[in-house]
């Protein structure tokens, strides 16, 4: 190498070597960094480098990091939750046994039987908060009281718009006193035989349950207590079975109407409860006289010949009115109801069926002691007139006086072998028979006993 040579190459060198000591420091710091990407490309794989330019990569979204606002996702909708049906009921069977051959108070012929079986199955739901929707089949067998094949006793439908109005509709129980909305339960009351004079058992089928509209509510009265009302319009359902005829047979009922209204006053003393019923209808009653009667009453007089025995007898209206009170205290309960039934009946053959107007008077007390848990005890005492202005049956003008009036002294027993199974006995002294069914007690005695056992399964 030539000697300029040397020295240019020379010179190079000292340059180099003098920058070297200008960059070492920015070549380091380079390096380092170099290296801290390079650890972090280390976790990944490295990617061929393809023979063609790439398409360039979708950005990735950034992190979402605890300092910056979380996206809120609208809640999922609930799933549909179908209504759910409470589905109640009971069976019950019993014995009963009369001291008197004359005297039948179900309308079996005999003095005792087993004759004596009720069962229900109720259905209901609440299909909103505010609408609740019912119905209760119901069979029994008392006697001549035989319904075995199930029927509809009440379908009803019943909106609650505000707790001082509500609205029902459909086949509707009917109140009438302290206990008529719950005769069909026997779980729910003392005596096997509610009083007579109020509650007839005949008559269940004709009170329980009316076809049509009622609408009910509460009121608060501030520091005078509250107060619970109804009033209802309709027909009622009147089975063939429900009545006593006597020389004919039933063609149909036609009840033109019933309306009612209900107050009870809850005072402010605790466990009081006074109230009033009002109830009125309408009912024609078409029958069909049977031939031997026909033919007397042809062969009187009473009728043209050819006559074709055809009866319409109408009782426009009947009115029934009741007064209540109910006390409980503590394991007590005491209660008293007081009823007059008003009938002006009139019909298309008045020498056969003339023209009255009844006035009846029906009352009881009533005591029941819960002993026991599993134990009560009880006793009413019920009255039946036929006809208040003759309470003695003084005036009758055919017939026993004791016809006239029916004085019934109860008592029960009631024990819970467990919260769905008990069992009653109940024995009742009667004195007169205004009460009992002409049908199945031609000849009557004045004095007579009842006994009754029943047991009684709910669910």
């Amino acid at each position: 190498m030539s000697e300029r040579a040397r020295s240019d190459e020379s010179s190079r060198r000292i340059v180099i070597g003098r920058a070297g000591s200008m960059w070492a420091r920015r070549v380091a710091l380079i390096a380092a960094v170099v290296i801290a990407c390079a650890g972090e490309a280390a976790a990944q794989t490295a990617p061929v480098a393809p023979a063609e330019p790439a398409e360039p990569a979708t950005p990735a979204e950034p992190a979402t990091t605890s300092s910056e606002p979380t996206a809120i996702l609208a809640p999922a909708a609930p799933p549909v939750v179908p209504p759910r049906i409470a589905i109640h009921g009971y069976v019950s069977e019993g014995a009963y046994a009369t001291t008197s051959k004359a005297n039948d108070y179900f309308g079996t012929t005999q003095r005792a039987g087993l004759d004596q079986f009720e069962a229900s199955l109720n259905f209901s739901t609440e299909v909103t908060d505010r609408l609740r929707v019912g119905t209760q089949l119901f069979a029994r067998n008392l006697g001549s009281l035989r319904d075995v094949s199930p029927r509809i006793d009440w379908a009803f439908l019943d909106y609650r718009w505000r707790q001082w109005l509500g609205l029902r509709a459909g086949i509707i129980k009917m109140p009438f006193g302290l206990y008529n909305e719950y005769v069909d339960t026997d779980a729910a009351r003392l005596p096997i035989l509610m009083p007579e004079s109020v509650y007839p058992i005949h008559g269940r089928d004709v009170f329980l349950s009316h076809t049509g509209f009622a609408i009910y509510g509460n009121r608060a009265l501030g520091g005078a207590g509250e107060l619970d009302y109804q009033a209802w319009l309709g027909t009622l359902s009147i089975p063939r079975n429900a009545l006593q005829i006597v020389g004919g047979t039933l063609d149909r009922v036609d009840t033109k109407y019933v309306t009612g209204a209900q107050v009870f006053w809850s005072p402010p003393v605790e466990g009081l409860r006074i109230g009033a019923t009002y109830l009125r209808t309408s009912i024609d009653f078409h029958l069909t006289l049977g031939q031997e009667l026909i033919d007397a009453v042809v062969m009187a007089g009473l009728a043209p010949a050819g006559y074709d025995g055809k009866l319409v007898v109408s009782q426009r209206p009947s009115t029934f009115g009741i007064g209540s009170v109910e006390y409980t205290r503590g394991d007590w309960l005491f209660a008293a109801e007081y009823s007059r039934w008003w009938k002006h009946q009139r019909s298309t053959l008045a020498a056969l069926s003339p023209t009255t107007d009844e006035d009846r008077e029906k009352l009881y007390a009533m005591v029941t002691y819960r002993a026991a848990p599993a134990l009560e005890v009880g006793s009413y005492y019920s009255l039946n007139h036929a006809d208040v202005s003759d309470r003695r049956g003084r005036d009758r003008p055919v017939g026993e006086q004791f016809r006239a009036f029916q004085r019934d002294l109860a008592a029960t027993i009631r024990f819970d072998v467990n919260a769905n199974w008990l069992w009653k006995l109940e024995g009742h002294f009667m004195d007169g028979t205004a009460g009992l069914s002409a049908e199945f007690n031609a000849k009557p005695e004045r004095y007579w006993g009842l006994f009754l056992l029943r047991t009684t399964v709910t669910f």
